[in-house]
């Protein structure tokens, strides 16, 4: 990828209307262009060339790329630059084994908190999913599996778990995009995310964390599939 198209592809992803500083503007922009796999692994950044093309300083390129590296998304080589270093097969399988346990929390705070109100707009969100995606709209089904973990992430009504869960929230968003690929998987997961309606709605709690265990197990393998097939290591 060119600087030109780096460029390009990084500007769909900077929101210039919040109330942020540039670097922390671009830091989110360069995440989730790289997370979505849009900036592919091996790409090459030079800072001052990316710096021209933007009509901006190095300064906040450089600082947002420092917050990357330190989260092992790309890494400076002397002599070379920064290379994007991409999801690796071990960084997918951390993230899932957080996320199981982040999320079953999660989950059960959420179904002690909910009233039958919350869980019938619950039911109505699982079934504007089902819609979409029988018009085999994946993008809208990721924004549908994107608000039903919201959904349960704001009744489980912890800051403190929320603050953990959000710096995840990228990475989910890379692993949903491989996992509503194919059809067959997609009707699964929805199966899935009615499922864990059910035992969040009925119980008992040891039922949500087996739901919500085995909806995430049958994500990892798809994507750990996924990137072999890819050549991702």
């Amino acid at each position: 990828m060119d600087t030109e198209s780096l460029m390009l592809t990084l500007c769909e992803f900077l929101d210039l209307s919040k109330n942020a500083p540039l670097k922390d503007v671009l830091f989110s922009a360069f995440k989730q262009a790289i997370t979505l796999g849009r900036i592919p692994a091996e790409t090459m950044i030079n800072e001052k060339q990316l710096a021209q093309s933007l009509h901006i300083s190095r300064t906040p390129i450089r600082a947002a790329l420092d917050q990357l590296a330190a989260e092992r998304l790309v890494e400076r080589k002397a002599g070379s630059g920064v290379i994007v270093r991409g999801i690796s097969k071990r960084d997918a399988e951390e993230v899932f084994e957080i996320r199981v346990v982040l999320e079953t929390l999660a989950t059960t705070k959420a179904a002690r908190n909910m009233t039958d109100e919350d869980f019938e707009e619950l039911r109505e969100l699982l079934e504007r999913g089902q819609r979409l995606n029988a018009n085999d709209d994946v993008e809208g089904v990721v924004d549908n599996w994107d608000d039903f973990n919201r959904f349960i992430f704001a009744k489980a009504n912890s800051p403190r778990l929320q603050s953990i869960i959000e710096p995840l929230q990228a990475y989910t968003r890379y692993f949903r995009n491989i996992s509503a690929s194919p059809e067959e998987r997609r009707n699964q997961a929805l199966e899935e995310h009615w499922g864990i309606y059910l035992a969040m709605r009925f119980g008992p709690e040891k039922k949500i964390e087996q739901v919500v265990r085995a909806h995430l197990r049958n994500s990892y393998s798809l994507v750990n599939g996924e990137m072999t097939n890819i050549g991702v290591h």
